[in-house]
């Protein structure tokens, strides 16, 4: 019985981890995300900003 313990234990922590991986993959893709959003963002300041000058 002891033995089944232990393994629900063990078998909770593997859950756990993987919620930590789903969460590590979120934050993997806004770090992608937010920097290419904010290069989309300049770019189109930028291109206004040209409009209105030229």
């Amino acid at each position: 019985m002891k033995q089944d313990d232990e393994a629900h234990r063990y078998y909770y922590s593997v859950e756990g981890r993987g919620d930590g991986a789903i969460g590590g993959a979120a934050a993997f893709i806004a770090i992608i995300l937010v920097p290419a959003g904010l290069y989309a963002a300049w770019n189109t300041v930028v291109s206004w900003i040209s409009a209105l000058f030229s």
